[in-house]
């Protein structure tokens, strides 16, 4: 059952704190026992908020928006530590990372402190994952393993194969050393040295609202639109060039006769030598890869493989045969800008910007509305509510706001 990870996980936390409505409830109830994900996601938010007590229900309550609380870890602890030998980072599984703060004589925290964070790290783990694993396929590196969820706002993360995270500022020149590569970050991009040795994998995690590019360690550029993940080594040894992608990015990748480069999804592999072209896998039911310029060879889990030219796209839906069809530059790539254009397309296809670029949900009071056909441009470094205005003015559908809601109905 498909449903928005975001509005769920507030809808838990309105829960627990016992504000939410009876509506809400209901729902909430109803996903709980059609989805296992989020059954087991209240059951271990429940048990964390007994044990912490009512002082932990308090200050996240406060906080309200879930997906904000890995950054808030990480202010309280470089508040509260700002020498970094007062911090122990324990790498975990591949999909969290446990931090915890100790005093200067080597002890634990308070009691309370200590089931915050603990607590806090429950919730990352928990919303991230178990909510993640229950709306979509997770994408698979190459020993089969899964990779953590997106975080839903924040920073920009790197998740190094030795399970240390890296946050990466958008706006920030800076070079970090890790084990295996020294890191640059320029204007919005990161790039590498690797190091001698430097094997395994890596994941570019880019939330809600934002955009980031990495330069990999042939040359290739990778830009990644927002809700994006990529799974990516430091340097590219073996025959092929092999990354991981959820989400959307554009690839330009440089020519190497000798080791094609090949792009994974959940449900296709795009095999490339020399080219630009755009992938988009937010859904792994519906795969779009848009070819810019050079040549390359769609194939699918069904064994379906489709030459692409340029101007040319090929549509994967899950089960089907890949279509193939032209597409706009403009309208595609226009997230490459920071614009969504949309040509006489339904009200309801725009939810899934809306969600990745706001962190928004539509809702439709009447569901024959997200059926109306309309043409525009949703602008992301715009407020949401322009759009919303402009909507409300030409097309007499009026909106109202809650929280992560978005109400749309005719006038």
């Amino acid at each position: 059952m498909s449903y928005n990870q975001e509005h769920i996980f507030q809808l838990i936390l309105e829960k627990l704190s016992g504000d939410i409505s009876d509506e809400d409830n209901r729902y909430l109830e109803q996903m709980a026992q059609v989805d296992p994900n989020v059954k087991r996601c209240l059951e271990e938010l429940e048990g964390a908020r007994d044990v912490a007590g009512p002082e932990f229900m308090n200050d996240l309550h406060n906080e309200r928006a879930w997906s904000s609380v890995l950054s808030l870890l990480h202010a309280d602890k470089e508040k509260k530590d700002p020498e970094k030998k007062n911090t122990i980072i324990i790498p975990a599984a591949v999909d969290e990372t446990r931090v915890v703060s100790l005093q200067k004589d080597g002890r634990p925290r308070s009691r309370n402190k200590w089931w915050l964070a603990a607590a806090i790290t429950l919730l990352i783990a928990t919303g991230g994952y178990y909510l993640l694993g229950g709306r979509s396929a997770a994408v698979k590196g190459d020993r089969g393993t899964e990779i953590a969820a997106i975080p839903a706002w924040g920073d920009v993360r790197l998740l190094l194969e030795e399970g240390d995270t890296v946050r990466l500022a958008t706006n920030t020149a800076a070079d970090i050393n890790t084990q295996n590569a020294l890191l640059h970050q320029r204007d919005g991009m990161l790039s590498f040295q690797p190091g001698d040795g430097a094997g395994g994998w890596n994941t570019l995690f880019v939330p809600t609202g934002k955009d980031y590019k990495v330069q990999l360690s042939d040359g290739s550029v990778v830009h990644l639109n927002a809700f994006s993940r990529l799974r990516f080594p430091f340097s590219f040894d073996g025959n092929n060039r092999e990354v991981y992608l959820e989400g959307e990015a554009y690839f330009d990748i440089a020519k190497k006769a000798d080791q094609p480069f090949i792009v994974h999804t959940a449900g296709t592999s795009v095999k490339v030598l020399g080219t630009s072209f755009n992938v988009n896998a937010y859904n792994d039911s519906l795969i779009v890869t848009s070819l810019v310029s050079g040549s390359v060879v769609s194939d699918t889990e069904e064994n379906d493989s489709l030459y692409l030219k340029p101007g040319m796209a090929s549509v994967y839906r899950k089960g089907y045969r890949q279509q193939q069809q032209s597409f706009d530059e403009a309208i595609t790539l226009g997230w490459r800008k920071g614009e969504y254009a949309y040509y006489n397309q339904p009200l309801g296809t725009l939810e899934a910007v809306i969600s990745h670029w706001y962190g928004k949900q539509l809702l439709f009071d009447d569901p024959a509305l997200a059926n109306k056909m309309l043409t525009g441009v949703i602008e992301r470094d715009q407020p949401l509510t322009d759009f919303l205005e402009s909507l409300d003015k030409t097309s007499g559908v009026t909106f109202r706001i809650t929280n992560d809601k978005i109400y749309l109905r005719t006038k």
